[in-house]
């Protein structure tokens, strides 16, 4: 919306549209970055957990008792896991945030150059927009700064909602590693 103000409202060739251009490349480029180092921790981590897990099937494959994994290469799973979860968690936030980015300029961008409208309409929705996005930014920025204990997700504590996403993640790495 602030690219589109710009354009219309300053030209598309002032100084304004190109500072505010230069604005928007930034921010994506920070939100592609951030994906790429947090994938690749995610891959470290990935082989580490995964390590961890191929320890235990060797050797379950070879005992000739059907107990399952010690208590030692638990623990050692667990502890990969441990380490790893806010790192896959990180990843996947990183992919939300650049999928959201391409489909919010695709919906804006049909948004804004709707030509069945009058252009000042088109300013006008372009005007609401930005003003949404402060607000979202706004709410973004304190609910940063409320303590978990206020802003908890349906009344469950954080380590609640760590521990189940712990659960789901750990259950699917497993599924994956026995079909491979």
């Amino acid at each position: 919306a602030e690219m589109y103000l710009a354009n219309e409202l300053h030209g598309r060739y002032t100084l304004t549209k190109r500072v505010v251009s230069s604005k928007h490349r930034r921010l994506l480029l920070e939100h592609r970055l951030s994906f790429l180092r947090s994938a690749a921790g995610s891959l470290l981590h990935a082989r580490k957990v995964y390590s961890a897990a191929s320890g235990v099937v060797r050797t379950s494959g070879e005992s000739t008792d059907s107990e399952g994994p010690d208590e030692e290469q638990a623990r050692a799973i667990e502890e990969a896991m441990d380490a790893a979860l806010p790192s896959f968690l990180g990843t996947a936030w990183s992919y939300v945030v650049q999928d959201i980015d391409a489909t919010t300029k695709e919906v804006t961008k049909k948004f804004l150059r709707d030509k069945s409208v009058p252009w000042q309409i088109r300013i006008r929705r372009a005007q609401a927009l930005q003003r949404l996005g402060q607000i979202f930014t706004e709410e973004g920025m304190r609910a940063e700064t409320v303590p978990s204990s206020e802003g908890g997700s349906a009344g469950r504590t954080q380590e609640e909602r760590q521990a189940e996403a712990k659960a789901v993640i750990q259950e699917a790495l497993l599924g994956a590693m026995r079909e491979t």
